[in-house]
């Protein structure tokens, strides 16, 4: 019999094709693999679907807009009590599922770990200048695909917000690392990050106005305001 991890891994998708059996393929070599993968299809028109289809993944249609929203509809829908992320354009690396389950078995009172992440150039893809310099280069990884959480922490500190286009991921991390439980951090890199100039953090203005957003609402817990 396979032995598998009690963990449903979301990959949120739009028009990922090229990239996609690259992703699902990161995941599905980990030993021991994930209970369920689930691809939310955000409307895609090309062979995405096809794709997650062919690898067995369990295919779900995007009814909010926004990444945030097709990450939250994914969260709702999953059956496993823990939840890990792989967007359709990264890559887990080896062993990523096996050395955060590890890390949260040594601190069985943590209900969130993090690994590092390391930016890769996609091929046939143009990248930004910013997001070329950091390609190679391992970083702690507040970003989704290095996560792997226990649904209670998002009935506790929320889920994503799907009012950020660009900041969710930002202002989810903070609700996080405020918590009584913080995300234990692991020195692993467990995901490889693809640079993609079309991707929404490369659009810098909207992204510095968002975090505004996040550092005020921070600021306002601080001082005892829970007012957006």
């Amino acid at each position: 019999m396979n032995e598998t991890a009690p963990v449903s891994v979301i990959v949120p998708v739009r028009n990922a094709a090229a990239h996609l059996p690259a992703a699902l393929a990161s995941v599905l070599s980990q030993r021991p693999a994930p209970a369920e993968w689930i691809v939310m299809d955000g409307g895609s028109t090309d062979d995405s679907v096809a794709i997650a289809e062919a690898h067995g993944a369990r295919i779900l249609h995007q009814e909010g807009r926004g990444l945030a929203a097709a990450r939250n509809q994914a969260i709702r829908a999953s059956r496993h009590p823990w939840i890990a992320f792989c967007d359709g354009d990264d890559r887990w690396a080896d062993h990523s599922l096996t050395l955060r389950m590890q890390a949260l078995q040594a601190n069985p009172s943590s209900c969130a770990v993090i690994g590092r992440v390391v930016r890769e150039q996609l091929a046939d893809t143009q990248a930004t200048a910013a997001q070329l310099e950091q390609v190679g280069r391992p970083v702690p990884g507040f970003t989704p695909g290095a996560l792997i959480a226990h649904r209670t922490t998002f009935d506790r500190i929320g889920f994503f917000d799907e009012s950020l286009a660009i900041g969710t991921d930002s202002d989810w991390f903070i609700r996080l690392q405020e918590s009584e439980q913080p995300a234990v951090q692991i020195d692993a890199v467990v995901l490889y990050k693809g640079a993609r100039g079309t991707s929404l953090s490369s659009d810098v203005a909207a992204y510095r106005r968002e975090l505004l957003t996040v550092a005020r609402r921070f600021i306002g817990r601080r001082r005892g305001n829970t007012t957006p």
